[in-house]
């Protein structure tokens, strides 16, 4: 018996309960879709040069704990359930049954419900599972091959985890139903989460509090711009610092904000709706005034979660985006030719990383690494060393971060790294010189330093600023000394004299290396190389790596594309997850209230209210109820990424750009939109239902 009533209640809660299952069908396809590419039976087609085993980890393991947050709901919906038939659940036992029974058909019920999920979520994720393998090809720049078909490996994965994720509930759902008390659960529908208990002061306070708060998140884009324009080349560490605090603190303040806002905010409309009664009575505005300020007062910390959690759907989906455009747009200026290698003479300031004689510098000759590659099948379209030099013999010995100084290098050398990166060719005077500035830096530092720095001392000769007194193009981020953001170019003759700091080699190459064989010239063949050139410097430091490192273009573009593909599919999928689960838990508040006071709509339509009129108080309801929240949020998420954009302005320009920054936010928008949409339309129709039935 108790089993053909889980049944019928199965197929009654997926009917009432529609926009839940649908949720958890989604979020399960999802999963499946892509922890099917860590399947053993996945075959992912592409060249040598791209090698996505660490995104299929990535994804494999990160999806679990994404999907974990699906818990979450499934507790909410479990535990909103069991207040709602908690008087049927009572009839049961006032007509002979067990309690035991009872919690134990619920949960038969539940896991009727999770199981259908499943399946249907199995199905729809082999679909979604070829967007993920096109996603995949996309970003490869590979030719798109579809393929479906149905891993088993993965449908016995996903089973097990969502079944155990509804089992872990059932159980202790099981448990909080014999531990009711008959009463109780007849008295239930008279308990709400939250009365008013204080005095008007105390709530007229609290909201007093959110509007402060508010206001200091506000002026967070006041004091960040404040910031920004201070700052200068001695203090630049110590402003982003103080803009990324400002924009913690901002968060903090509007965490605090929300809550206290919701906590206080029925009993100052309900004020309002006192102080303004023509409105209230007016047509039928004191029935849907009453609807929703009985609704927000019996559940302020459920409104304000499903704020904040609408915050973080808005930054996973946006920020995502963005920081894996950021990723691509960094590998372009981190890595502008094929191959570079990058001599150091101070790795890290420490002494046991650093050469602390001028007597030790190591020796390069780059004519058997030229020849290493073109046996490993490389064809080589141009090559360059690069010789960096210290201005004055004393700069070597400075290791202090805050004074590191600037290297120099050679005209001649200088324009044919730009010649290879298709750059015009410059000039400079005997008694010139010009600089090469990271294009990230700050216009206000350059313009300070050649300010201060219109003639330079060269080991005794005095060279004056050109009239082009800087370049910006990108040359890659390892000429530079680091942590400083420039290098100096000197006529040739002005270098002859100089001491050697090191010399870099870059090349530019028809054709490209292996993953395999960019990983093995990069990790064994360059330390070995290094080594044997060096031995008696390699006698007191136990790393090459210390003093010489490669990058190669086709695997470091491997490792970029495998996470910008990871922080775009994960994301989206945290943001699609978060987003669902508020927007649920908003659609079975709603839908809930249809079930239980459709008794409200039926007194209207014995006034004489008319149907069309009805429906236009539904979708006023519904609308207040799902814009309140999602307002919040948005003007959360507005502060939060202008705020991101003042502090990380130079490197959106020069990594992401302004013109796929707004395409980046508009994706991400666009997709939170149709989801919104969609469940506000979905929760809208089943409401009228509801209350039609």
């Amino acid at each position: 018996m108790y089993v053909k009533l889980a049944i019928n209640n199965a197929k009654k809660s997926i009917k009432d309960y529609l926009i839940y299952f649908i949720t958890i069908t989604m979020c399960v396809s999802l999963f499946y879709a892509f922890t099917s590419l860590s399947s053993s039976s996945y075959e992912l087609i592409t060249e040598d040069t791209f090698n996505f085993e660490s995104l299929k980890k990535m994804l494999k393991y990160s999806t679990y704990i994404i999907t974990a947050l699906l818990a979450i709901l499934v507790a909410y919906v479990s535990k909103y359930m069991i207040k709602r038939r908690q008087k049927e659940f009572a009839t049961y036992i006032l007509l002979g049954a067990e309690q035991k029974s009872i919690a134990l058909m619920f949960f038969v019920e539940m896991l009727i419900v999770g199981i259908l999920s499943i399946a249907c979520g199995i199905f729809i994720g082999t679909l979604f599972s070829q967007v993920v393998t096109a996603m995949v090809y996309i970003s490869a720049k590979q030719e798109i091959v579809f393929s479906f078909k149905l891993y088993l490996d993965t449908v016995f994965i996903t089973f097990i985890f969502f079944i155990g994720m509804f089992l872990v509930v059932g159980i202790y759902n099981i448990r909080v139903l014999n531990k009711l008390k008959l009463i109780d659960m007849m008295n239930n529908s008279k308990i709400s989460e939250f009365k008013f208990k204080k005095s008007k002061k105390v709530y007229s306070i609290v909201f007093l509090i959110s509007l402060i708060l508010y206001g200091i998140f506000i002026y967070s884009i006041k004091f960040i711009i404040n910031i920004k324009k201070g700052i200068n080349s001695t203090n630049h560490l110590i402003s982003a610092n103080q803009m990324m605090f400002a924009e913690v603190i901002s968060i903090v303040s509007f965490i605090i904000a929300t809550y206290a806002l919701f906590y206080s905010i029925s009993y100052i409309l309900i004020r309002i709706k006192e102080k303004h009664k023509k409105f209230s009575y007016e047509g039928t505005n004191l029935f849907l005034l009453g609807t929703i300020v009985s609704k927000i007062r019996t559940t302020p910390i459920l409104m304000a979660t499903i704020s904040l959690t609408f915050l973080g759907a808005s930054i996973s989906f946006i920020l995502t985006l963005l920081m894996s455009q950021w990723s691509l747009g960094y590998l372009d200026y981190r890595i502008p030719f094929d191959i570079e290698l990058r001599s150091e003479y101070s790795y890290r300031p420490e002494k046991e990383y650093s050469i602390n004689k001028i007597e030790d510098m190591p020796k390069f000759n780059y004519s058997e690494v030229i020849d290493y590659l073109k046996n490993a099948g490389l064809d080589i379209n141009e090559y360059e060393e690069l010789e960096k030099y210290f201005i004055n013999k004393e700069d070597f010995y400075i290791r202090d971060n805050r004074e590191k100084p600037a290297l120099a290098i050679s005209l001649s050398d200088f324009n044919k790294l730009r010649r290879m990166k298709g750059y015009d060719t410059i000039s400079l005077k005997n008694d010139e010189y010009t600089t090469q500035w990271e294009n990230t830096t700050d216009q206000q530092e350059i313009d300070k330093y050649i300010e201060e720095n219109k003639v330079i001392n060269v080991e005794g000769k005095s060279l004056k600023v050109s009239k082009d007194a800087y370049y910006k193009e990108t040359l890659g981020e390892g000429i530079y000394n680091y942590p400083t953001t420039n290098i100096i170019i000197l006529p040739d003759d002005a270098c002859k004299d100089l001491v050697s700091a090191g010399v870099d080699l870059f090349i530019t190459s028809n054709n490209e290396l292996s993953y395999e064989e960019a990983t093995k010239f990069e990790l064994e063949y360059i330390p070995k190389w290094f080594e044997e050139n060096n031995p008696e410097l390699m006698k007191k430091y136990d790393r090459s790596y210390y003093f010489i490192h490669g990058r190669i273009k086709s695997a470091e573009t491997s490792e970029i594309v495998n996470a910008t593909l990871g922080m775009r599919i994960l994301g989206l999928y945290l943001g699609t997850v978060l987003l669902m689960i508020s927007l649920t838990v908003l659609a079975l508040q709603q839908l809930t209230d249809s079930i239980e006071h459709k008794d409200r709509f039926n007194v209207l339509r014995k006034l004489g209210i008319e149907e069309n009129e009805i429906n236009k108080i539904v979708l006023k309801q519904i609308s207040v109820y799902f814009t309140i929240p999602v307002i919040i949020g948005m003007i959360g998420f507005v502060v939060f990424i202008y705020n991101f954009y003042l502090i990380y302005e130079s490197y959106i320009s020069a990594y992401i750009g302004d013109s796929m920054f707004v395409l980046n936010m508009s994706t991400g928008i666009f997709i939170m939109v149709i989801i919104y949409v969609s469940y506000f339309i979905g929760t809208y129709y089943t409401f009228k239902r509801n209350i039609r039935n």
